[in-house]
């Protein structure tokens, strides 16, 4: 159960998910009062229409609680911000939106993700954690409710989840990108990150791990040629970034599973680092050259 002075998120998983940044739009309603059951089969059908079209990821329904007593907040992710547009413009939408207008008081506010590519300053974190077999769908559930939390803080620009591939990977790895350095450290000591990860806590066995990235510049400079686009480098940066995540959570484990964790934390970070910049980016640039080209 979660702690009432969390946003809790009612996620729905029964869309596929997709890998990398998915274009997301958060709409805010106000449901005029004794409409509150005519507003939830509303909410359901323009939910389900949504669904219908392709690039549908996924989307939530939060009701009001105490963080936003009087307003429901719908969550729609899609693959691309082509497919998203699409959604919103739709005549479906703009019908059912007519339909539900009735129901509704004030203003409607949206609030659009993951829109524009990360700047040069880009940080990424990649953060991993084994999670209880029975506790899979509660962690999705709190994975919806950090990132929801997450959008509040200067320069947040997205928040993905890959989950454990059989045969490949147990853990589930959570990958979080900044716009600054600074705004993603003010995230990590922020006391709404501790509350929620302490209420995440009992749902991970073992430790978890947080290697942090800094910007992409100098891993794609190729003799003055023309950088490649930001969500290109994003790609392959995520490509070699995963394993080696999942190798120092391996190696910590193994060899120093009770080691304190902001010293453990550093050398991760200083190891990760020089895999990438050293080994892995070089390689990775190599290989996906041709593709990476404006």
């Amino acid at each position: 159960m979660w702690h009432p002075t969390v946003r809790k998120v009612h996620a729905r998983r029964d869309t596929a998910t997709v890998s990398g940044p998915s274009p997301t739009i958060i709409v805010s309603r106000r449901v005029s009062p004794g409409r509150e059951r005519e507003f939830e089969r509303w909410n359901a059908r323009i939910r389900a229409a949504a669904e219908s079209f392709p690039g549908h990821v996924g989307s939530e329904a939060q009701p009001p609680n105490e963080a936003h007593p009087d307003e429901w907040m719908i969550v729609y992710r899609f693959a691309t911000a082509e497919q998203l547009d699409a959604w919103m413009t739709s005549p479906e939408r703009q019908a059912l939106l007519a339909e539900g207008d009735r129901l509704l008081q004030g203003p409607v506010r949206e609030q659009r993700l993951v829109q524009a590519e990360p700047s040069s300053d880009a940080v990424t974190a990649v953060m991993s954690q084994r999670v209880r077999p029975d506790a899979w769908d509660e962690f999705r559930r709190a994975h919806a409710e950090i990132t929801l939390v997450m959008r509040d803080f200067d320069g947040f620009l997205t928040c993905d989840l890959v989950e454990p591939v059989p045969g490949v990977q147990d853990d589930h790895v959570v990958v979080f990108s900044f716009d600054s350095r600074k705004n993603l450290d003010r995230w990590l000591g922020s006391e709404e990150r501790q509350d929620v990860l302490a209420l995440v806590e009992p749902l991970i066995e073992g430790e978890r791990t947080l290697n942090v990235v800094g910007g992409f510049a100098g891993w794609f400079q190729d003799d003055g040629a023309t950088e490649p686009p930001r969500w290109k480098q994003a790609v392959a940066v995520l490509i070699a970034l995963f394993p080696t995540t999942l190798l120092l959570g391996f190696l910590q484990r193994a060899f120093a599973p009770g080691s304190p964790w902001i010293p453990a934390l550093f050398v991760s970070n200083v190891v990760g680092i020089a895999i990438l910049t050293w080994l892995l980016m070089p390689l990775v640039t190599r290989l996906l050259a041709r593709w990476l080209r404006p």
